[in-house]
């Protein structure tokens, strides 16, 4: 980070909290009060708009995106204070932060501002679908850093978990990042002793019960079976795999087991549409 203020914008300042490009904390604190707060009392909220980590995200439409997104009139007093384009880009995306001096100021605020970035989203028509990301109301440097990294867990979950929502908030996603980073990190071994004991068939329908909140009815009407080939079916499972659908425990293992191949797929398929490009 510079030395001297008049070389530090919004967009800079928070680009190099967030890559911890600086040395002196001290400093970086001082160029905050330049901009109207106080790193270490008041509020940082970051919002992250994320296109797919599976899809294209052409700079074109960042920009149209940073650009749209600078109009939004839903925000909080100190950032309506600073005069200038507030949005950055990152990675597969554009990110800001919401700043107030106290956190009920900016959750009273992020429903009117949650609307209005969708409205903007809608208008721009982009041929990727972009999910928003909402951190936590954070303070102090390390909340700065803690509180983006919230918002991009929360799409990245957001995208395996819940594709339909375009709004993720970090507050209701922090189950679903949690297990999407240890499926990340342990996924294969979690996975396979218990996979390679099953059928593809097998596989197929316990992945469609667990989605249909374990109704076997429901599992059949889905799959175009009758009711007891699915019940045939999963107590196959149990003789494949000593895990039974019906015991609370083991229930809970295959479920957690259907949840990691849903994140490891879709890893898969990050990684095979990036190596396209």
């Amino acid at each position: 980070m510079h030395g001297n203020m008049a070389t530090i914008d919004y967009v800079t300042y928070f680009n190099d909290i967030v890559n911890r490009f600086y040395e002196d904390e001290n400093l970086v604190k001082e160029f905050g009060k330049e901009f109207g707060f106080n790193v270490d009392r008041d509020y940082f909220l970051a919002v992250a708009f994320l296109f797919p980590l599976a899809g294209s995200a052409p700079f074109e439409d960042k920009q149209r995106l940073k650009e749209t997104l600078a109009g939004i009139k839903s925000v909080p007093e100190i950032n309506r204070n600073i005069h200038e384009n507030q949005y950055f880009y990152t990675g597969r995306g554009v990110a800001t932060f919401l700043i107030a001096h106290s956190k009920e100021t900016i959750l009273n605020i992020l429903p009117e501002y949650e609307k209005e970035a969708v409205a903007i989203l809608e208008g721009l028509q982009l041929k990727e679908k972009v999910r928003v990301g909402i951190g936590l109301p954070e303070t102090g440097l390390q909340g700065i850093e803690d509180t983006f990294q919230f918002a991009k867990d929360a799409v990245r979950a957001g995208e395996i978990f819940k594709k339909e929502r375009t709004v993720l908030e970090y507050m209701g996603m922090e189950i679903y990042s949690s297990i999407n980073a240890m499926v990340t990190n342990y996924g294969e071994k979690i996975t396979s002793i218990v996979f390679k004991q099953l059928t593809p068939e097998e596989i197929r329908v316990l992945t469609k019960y667990y989605k249909c909140k374990e109704s076997p009815g429901q599992t059949a009407q889905e799959l175009g079976m009758e009711e007891s080939q699915v019940v045939s079916c999963l107590e196959h499972v149990k003789v494949s795999t000593g895990l039974d659908v019906k015991d609370t425990e083991d229930n809970f293992k295959l479920h957690l087991l259907m949840i990691a191949k849903k994140v490891l797929d879709s890893n898969k398929k990050a990684k095979k549409e990036g190596g396209k490009k």
